[in-house]
């Protein structure tokens, strides 16, 4: 009894939850219309990410052709390469947080135009093999889905504190650049009073040469 008030309890989250995760990986697919095509991803320091690409052609009989991919951080490092692949994975934990990208190309326009790709880039509690936890761990269904909450949870925490420093980074910029204006215009006012002093002084005493005053 205690388990299923517990799961009625929690159930309008779960359903969010599994919502959300369907949303979080749900595959992008675009025709590529260029040799070059990237894809970018803001990404956390310390997060999982896991990507899956696939190569497919306009024409649904036909085979779709090699292209080469490469994964880069915001630093430019390099994380996965490879050549000639119709489909492939990466995996990899962010050192750094920033913009990522994911890089495809094809050696001609025409292999470009007939050419559609179709990319699922997780990250986080979408990226995590809940299955493989489940059996490790011998948890049933509705504990694997308590644990994707609260990491889910601990996720969405861990945005809201990026975002609070981002936040104090740039009001820390703000107050800075404010205060340098400040100064500037101190500045410039202090040198045109000055100007002006030294303009009334001179004309003062060329008067007073010309016996005018």
């Amino acid at each position: 009894m205690a388990a299923a008030r517990s799961a009625r309890r929690n159930g309008p989250l779960l359903v969010l939850l599994v919502a959300w995760l369907a949303l979080c990986s749900q595959a992008l697919e675009f025709e590529m219309q260029s040799q070059l095509k990237c894809v970018y991803e803001e990404i956390n320091n310390n997060v999982i990410v896991v990507g899956e690409y696939k190569s497919l052609n306009r024409e649904p009989s036909q085979a779709g052709y090699p292209v080469s991919v490469k994964v880069e951080d915001p630093r430019g490092t390099v994380l996965h390469e490879a050549t000639g692949k119709t489909e492939g994975q990466f995996a990899f934990t962010s050192k750094i947080a920033g913009e990522y990208k994911a890089c495809f190309s094809v050696p001609d326009i025409q292999t470009a135009y007939q050419t559609k790709l179709k990319v699922d880039w997780r990250t986080g509690v979408a990226a995590t093999d809940w299955n493989a936890i489940a059996k490790k761990e011998h948890l049933d269904a509705l504990t694997v889905e308590l644990r994707k909450l609260e990491d889910n949870i601990r996720e969405v925490y861990s945005e809201m504190l990026q975002l609070q420093q981002r936040e104090t980074e740039m009001r820390n910029i703000s107050e800075e650049t404010n205060t340098r204006v400040a100064w500037f215009s101190i500045a410039s006012l202090a040198v045109c009073v000055a100007s002006a002093l030294v303009q009334l002084w001179y004309l003062r005493r060329f008067f007073k040469r010309r016996k005018l005053l």
